[in-house]
């Protein structure tokens, strides 16, 4: 008797008898029958404990101490005395024309929100692909209403055909409202239509896309776009990056491959560079007075950066604009130009706290999803996947 309740405890499966075990090679086979008792039949709602006959299903469970767990479940079918009806007895850890007990779809569930492959996580539960898939088939998120503070983005899908799908996420409550099935503005306008509280979003945050611009003023008109301070500054570091690519074809081989190599000093932070780093920076600007240039533009805009409000922040940007187009660096001048089109979204940068952090790190996480499992096409499977890992 202690025995069986030891094992019973081990198993923590409600009312069962066990009655034999074994283990062979790297499963673990259980024989076990339900405690007896009434049933209430489904038809006629009559009380009875009269067994019809018996079966014995096999059914998979989650593992113990390394093994794979396969319990032979011996089932009694009733029948009802008054209608004759005939039902399998109540299992509360066995759905109905099931072959996995709840515990497993339960594991799952908590493995799916995992960045593994749906084959790992069928492997790890002794179960196919398939049967591991459908069980995403049942996740589904969607909300009913759009946030305060509203993010957009694309990513790099691949699925459905689409090269490129869009996320939609909350900054402020760190979620995900949803994913797109492709980034085109007919799709987003017509998801974002379906939303009765339009007028509640006060803020969207985005990249400096200009159609996506253009969408947001149409959708919220009363809401105000901030421009992600990551995409605007890399706009200066791209356009370092072009003036040292053509500041290098130029030079000589052995001069080129210094100036490659240099590529990561010159974003690097001034208050990090080593006494090297400066001189290696000084004999760069010795033989590009262009470089030169560019680098003290880009110091010029971390001081820019500094602001402490959108009024200084106004002062510095404006006086960095026309210092630029003094300079006559043709890409530094584009990158001005590109900042007069954009400066009220900029400058909101420096009011409201906003970013597209979270969004970033979401794309990040879907993928090393998507190269997990090898690329996902099919959408549905791919949006509940990344709605489901995103959920804290």
């Amino acid at each position: 008797m202690l025995y069986r309740d030891c094992i019973e405890k081990l198993l923590q499966l409600k009312d069962v008898i066990v009655t034999n075990i074994e283990c062979q090679a790297n499963e673990m086979h259980v024989w076990m029958r339900m405690e007896q008792r009434l049933h209430r039949c489904p038809q006629c709602g009559c009380i009875t404990s009269k067994v019809h006959d018996y079966r014995t299903q096999i059914v998979r469970d989650v593992s113990i101490c390394g093994y794979k767990t396969v319990l032979h479940l011996r089932k009694r079918r009733h029948v009802c005395p008054n209608c004759r009806k005939r039902f399998d007895e109540q299992i509360e850890f066995l759905p109905r024309y099931s072959q996995f007990t709840n515990r497993v779809n339960m594991q799952i569930f908590r493995q799916l929100k995992e960045c593994r492959s749906i084959k790992s996580i069928a492997t790890d539960n002794n179960m196919s692909p398939p049967t591991a898939a459908k069980l995403v088939n049942e996740i589904d998120y969607r909300m009913k209403r759009l946030p305060e503070v509203l993010a957009i983005d694309e990513f790099r899908g691949n699925a459905e055909g689409e090269k490129f799908q869009c996320i939609l996420a909350d900054p402020k409550n760190r979620r995900v409202v949803d994913i797109l099935p492709t980034r085109k503005h007919e799709m987003i306008r017509h998801h974002l239509l379906g939303f009765n509280n339009r007028k509640d979003v006060r803020f969207v945050v985005m990249d400096m896309t200009g159609g996506y611009r253009k969408l947001m003023h149409e959708l919220f008109p009363q809401a105000k776009i901030i421009v992600d301070k990551y995409h605007y500054v890399r706009q200066i570091t791209y356009a370092i990056e072009r003036i040292r690519i053509e500041e290098q074809k130029r030079l000589s081989d052995r001069w080129r491959r210094y100036f490659k190599k240099s590529k990561y000093l010159l974003l690097k932070d001034s208050d990090k560079l080593t006494t090297e780093d400066r001189i290696q920076l000084e004999n760069l600007f010795r033989i590009s007075p262009a470089l030169e240039k560019a680098y003290a533009l880009k110091q010029q805009f971390e001081y820019v950066k500094s602001s402490a409000n959108r009024e200084e922040a106004a002062k510095r940007l404006s006086k960095w604009i026309m210092d630029v187009q003094r300079s006559g660096l043709k890409e530094m001048i584009k990158v001005s130009l590109t900042y007069q089109n954009w400066s009220k979204e900029i400058l909101n940068s420096f009011e409201y706290p906003y970013t597209n952090g979270y969004i970033e790190g979401c794309n990040n996480r879907i993928k090393v999803l998507k190269r997990v499992s090898f690329g996902m096409p099919r959408f549905a499977r791919f949006r509940r996947r990344i709605m489901h890992i995103m959920l804290d």
